[in-house]
């Protein structure tokens, strides 16, 4: 069975694996413009991005965007074709539920708010996450509905 590893990154050049499976996910795939892939939320120094790998393989990733006390962003979320039904994006939000619990309120609470493609709904629906309004928007020409989950820390022993 493949080895399947998600981290939260420290250094640039994990920033930079990450941003080159974005480029082929959503750039070479999906056709989204390039300009619009990497943005200042890349670099800011509360977004807390997540890199997985297969057997080593630089595989999937997903970024965290801080909202307040409570709230948070998931986006970005991309998993190399070749590793798709790996388990790899469960890995990888995994990582993120649990480095947004580290944010939650103080009554041990956070949502997570996701902008969903229509072809990941089911994906994200299976995670536990719930279509907020059910309307349906055109980003970079891919339909996509907004999605969220409210996560609670486990009681402290």
């Amino acid at each position: 069975m493949a080895e399947v590893r998600a981290w939260q990154i420290t250094t640039p050049e994990e920033l930079d694996r990450l941003l080159a499976i974005r480029i082929t996910v959503f750039v070479d795939e999906q056709n989204v413009d390039p300009n619009n892939e990497i943005d200042a939320s890349d670099y800011a120094a509360t977004t807390r991005h997540v890199l997985a790998t297969v057997d080593g393989v630089d595989a999937g990733t997903a970024r965290l965007l801080r909202k307040g006390p409570g709230r948070a962003y998931v986006g970005r979320v991309a998993v190399h074709k070749w590793a798709r039904g790996s388990g790899v994006g469960r890995v990888v939000m995994a990582k993120i539920h649990e480095l947004a619990l580290e944010d939650a309120a103080a009554d041990g609470t956070i949502r997570l708010e996701l902008s969903g493609q229509e072809d990941a709904i089911g994906f994200y629906t299976q995670l536990g996450y719930a279509i907020t309004t059910g309307e349906r928007y055109l980003d970079e020409n891919i339909w996509h509905q907004d999605m969220h989950i409210d996560l609670r820390r486990a009681e402290e022993a």
